[in-house]
């Protein structure tokens, strides 16, 4: 597995390259098409020019010959050629010309040798032989005073445009060595950057892996590195908390059990050694520890249920009157033993949920709505749709919840003051919200001195 600094440092070098690449392909690519253009315009100047003199001279040259051809050894007018057309055209473009019965009278060629230095550098290709190349005629008044074969017209003709291009050719070399010497300095400095803040990174989140959550991870480098850094501190900070209650966890749950097994242990020694006499009220009271023993062990398993990665809700279209049916039937002697007044409303009828979990969450506010309610109190259940979302709300008189507890009353065994003296394992409502994220939705609370108002929503 390669380091970040390498895959960097190599993603660097080929960009880079990439870059230059294209760079060098877009500069020949640019050189050769204005090449062709100029070529063309180059030639189309050079032939009206040749034409031109190439009129003149010959004319002359006719009427010298009026019944032979144009003798090649006619010094006056090769002369008269030479002073006239190879002193306008460049040193190395290949000219030949011939009389009007096509017998050669003059031929230039490259005098510098251009044409082998600009095929050595790529701005000229090979020359083709001149005889080759078809002859052009030059006329004046319908008649043919002789002819012409120009060779290829490029940029690197010139003497002037061939230095310049070697200049060029050598400023964007060296130019381009020492750029890409820049640029890959720079790559590799810009590597080590990123890489060693995601180094830091990486050791820190090793050393909260190792178990020390005290460890705090430097929140510099790049935006996205500082937000993995971010994140990891945030990590380490809820899992210190996490372990905080953890241990208070244990610590609660242990101090639960010793309580009733204690007392229950204490009833038995007792009747065990005549100390106590064995009556149905003492048997009724060490059953009572039995069940409350019971009913922790049972959230205890119910809350290690739900929050395991495996579960899984199985939902269901289910009716509110009915769940509401069952919720009546199960608290009626609760509501009659405290002569509460309960009202039912429904709204909306039918909804998506896992019924069975459903009724353990709606079960757990309505306990909690009976054990705080005071006699004679009120107790409103309401159930209505909101687009997506299916609400439930438990509303019930009496003494509130403090301000500064409401946040705390979702953390496992944790009970109020005004809690300590009744029944309860202080699950409930921490089952109830682990429910409620199962089903996509959450729960809320507000508490006055008025009476206390719990609503979940779920989606549905």
């Amino acid at each position: 597995m390669k380091h970040l600094f390498v895959t960097l440092l190599l993603a660097f070098i080929g960009a880079i390259a990439l870059f230059f690449g294209i760079l060098t392909v877009s500069f020949f690519f640019g050189y050769r098409r204005s090449s062709r253009w100029w070529g063309a315009e180059r030639r189309q100047a050079i032939e009206e020019q040749v034409t031109r003199v190439l009129k003149e001279i010959l004319t002359i040259g006719a009427s010298q010959s009026e019944s032979q051809n144009w003798p090649q050894e006619n010094v006056d007018l090769k002369t008269l050629i030479e002073l006239n057309i190879a002193q306008t055209i460049p040193g190395s473009l290949s000219l030949a010309i011939y009389d009007s019965g096509k017998k050669l009278v003059y031929r230039h060629t490259d005098r510098h040798g251009m044409m082998r230095r600009g095929r050595m550098i790529g701005l000229r290709p090979r020359e083709p032989d001149i005889s080759t190349l078809p002859l052009k005629p030059v006329k004046q008044n319908g008649k043919v005073l002789g002819y012409y074969q120009i060779g290829s017209v490029s940029f690197g003709i010139d003497r002037a445009n061939l230095q310049f291009i070697q200049r060029m050719r050598e400023t964007f070399l060296f130019g381009s060595i020492g750029a890409f010497a820049l640029a890959l300095l720079l790559a590799f400095l810009l590597s080590r950057i990123i890489s060693g803040s995601a180094q830091r990174v990486a050791s820190g989140i090793d050393r909260i892996a190792q178990g020390n959550l005290s460890h705090h991870i430097p929140e510099r480098g790049t935006a996205e590195i500082s937000v993995i850094a971010a994140s990891a501190n945030e990590l380490s900070r809820k899992l210190r908390r996490e372990e905080a209650l953890r241990q208070q966890w244990a610590t609660d749950v242990a101090h639960d059990l010793r309580t009733p097994i204690t007392a229950l242990r204490a009833q038995l020694e007792g009747m065990a050694d005549g100390i106590l006499d064995l009556t149905t009220d003492r048997i009724r009271k060490n059953v009572h520890e039995l069940e409350r023993i019971e009913s922790l062990v049972d959230n205890l398993g119910e809350l290690t249920r739900l929050e395991s990665p495996e579960m899984s809700i199985t939902p269901v279209q289910v009716d509110t009157e009915g769940i509401f049916k069952e919720l009546a039937n199960r608290f009626s002697p609760f509501f009659t033993g405290k002569r509460l007044s309960v009202s039912w409303e429904i709204k909306d009828r039918t909804f998506i949920s896992d019924e069975h979990l459903l009724l353990r969450a709606l079960s757990n506010f309505i306990s909690n709505a009976v054990r705080h309610t005071p006699v004679g109190g009120k107790i409103l259940i309401t159930a209505w749709r909101e687009g997506e979302r299916f609400l439930f709300r438990v509303h019930n008189t009496g003494k509130g919840i403090p301000k500064e507890e409401i946040d705390k009353v979702f953390d496992r065994l944790y009970r109020g003051e005004r809690s300590r003296g009744s029944p309860g394992s202080g699950l409930g409502l921490t089952i109830a919200k682990k429910i409620a994220e199962l089903h996509g939705g959450r729960i809320t609370i507000e508490s006055s001195p008025d009476g206390t108002t719990v609503q979940m929503y779920i989606k549905g």
